[in-house]
């Protein structure tokens, strides 16, 4: 019996922390990327998540034009020098699915803001994406820290 506890608690704890597992950057690579400069001849985009307890331990993975971006967690963000062009960023769990896609022009920084909203009649969690202003994601950017993206343009 006691191993069973045992097994149960070891299996309880491996699952929380695979939940809330995102690749953060060091303090270094954070506050470098929260410069909100244009690049010469690329797009700047940012996609964060503000820090809200909904959805605390969820990991949402992201991707950028069908590709594994990673996950975000609460008051995280991801920040991408990409060639012009169109790109679709996207989320989905098991109760929604959001895009949002964005016209990349060189020398523009955009923002998007993706969010967890639990459901009303269900304890579904929902995501919500939209593109956003910098008067609004900026502030929000500053207390987050960088996530490490696996998407290479």
């Amino acid at each position: 019996m006691k191993r069973l506890i045992l097994l149960l608690a070891i299996g309880s704890m491996a699952f929380a922390s695979s939940c809330t597992h995102t690749s953060k950057a060091g303090e270094e690579a954070t506050v470098a990327a929260r410069d909100f400069s244009p690049v010469d001849g690329k797009a700047v985009v940012y996609l964060y998540r503000p820090g809200k307890f909904v959805a605390g331990g969820v990991m949402t993975p992201i991707k950028v034009n069908g590709l594994d971006a990673g996950g975000t967690g609460p008051g995280t963000f991801f920040r991408w020098e990409l060639p012009p062009g169109v790109y679709t960023f996207s989320a989905q769990n098991s109760a929604s699915t959001q895009m949002v896609q964005v016209d990349a022009k060189a020398g523009e920084v955009y923002y998007i803001k993706e969010q967890e909203h639990i459901g009303v009649a269900s304890r579904d969690t929902r995501i919500s994406m939209k593109e956003t202003t910098a008067k609004e994601a900026q502030p929000v950017i500053k207390k987050g820290k960088l996530l490490l993206s696996n998407y290479t343009p």
